[in-house]
């Protein structure tokens, strides 16, 4: 059911995006995020290096044991399919990197490390920022640790443990969130856990961008039900991601955009 799901939600994004590049976009400031932050085509000092480090990982064979927080089994993955797999595309990875250095966003938090990949753009842009990632195996928490180490990523702080149980006491450590990736248990009641346990600490230029919206007919409700939500002022759907904004200044809008 959740395949079927998937290609029936991926065909009615394809008839329904239709802005792009600021197309039949009234926003002042949607028409310059559209064209200055999502399509932007530049290359970034960073790409090159953090997409490197993803090819490594592509060819890793070695085999790792990973915990299911939801199930308690432990199964055997190879590095190289998690990099395939669960791990941000190119394409999404790089958009979390505009969004930050757009924001300047200084205070970052991320549920959901894996390999780090995103972990690495989303710290990028600015090497004075804080970025908190959260991990609940800790065999990938390890792996990531040594990558950041590795390549001289000072700026992160991985936290292992179960992010359903931890997120609350980790919120309350930071004074506002400039910036959360949720990328964690994908299901409507958890994400919405995770938005309420984060929304306390928002501010006027806060974003909020959440993955795999359309993974599931669970995640898909999630995104509508946080869509709506009173706080929310912008919302824009990218398809494999979709991003919310709070600036009280902005007129309640959304929008699918075809990237």
């Amino acid at each position: 059911m959740k395949k079927l799901f998937q290609a029936v939600s991926a065909v009615k994004y394809c008839l329904t995006a239709s802005h792009r590049k600021g197309f039949g976009v009234q926003s002042p400031f949607v028409f310059h995020l559209l064209n200055h932050v999502f399509f932007e085509k530049g290359k970034y000092y960073c790409y090159d290096k953090i997409e490197a480090i993803r090819t490594k990982f592509l060819s890793d064979k070695k085999v790792v044991q990973l915990v299911d927080y939801g199930t308690g089994k432990s199964r055997s993955r190879t590095v190289a399919d998690i990099a395939r797999k669960s791990v941000k595309s190119k394409k999404y990875a790089q958009l979390l990197f505009r969004l930050v250095n757009f924001n300047h966003s200084r205070t970052i938090l991320e549920l959901g490390t894996s390999l780090g990949i995103s972990t690495m753009y989303l710290a990028s842009a600015d090497f004075d920022s804080k970025v908190i990632t959260m991990e609940g195996d800790p065999t990938l928490c390890k792996m990531a640790r040594k990558t950041f180490k590795d390549n001289g990523f000072h700026n992160i702080n991985v936290i292992n443990g179960n992010i359903d149980s931890i997120l609350a006491e980790t919120v309350a450590s930071v004074e506002t969130l400039d910036f959360v990736f949720f990328d964690a248990n994908h299901t409507k009641q958890a994400t919405l856990n995770y938005f309420q346990t984060c929304l306390p600490k928002i501010h006027k230029n806060s974003i909020f961008v959440f993955d795999d919206i359309r993974w599931s007919a669970d995640m898909w409700s999630a995104w509508n039900t946080i869509v709506e939500h009173p706080s929310v002022r912008l919302a824009i759907d990218v398809g494999g991601m979709g991003a919310v904004w709070f600036n009280t200044d902005l007129t309640k809008q959304q929008y699918v955009v075809a990237f």
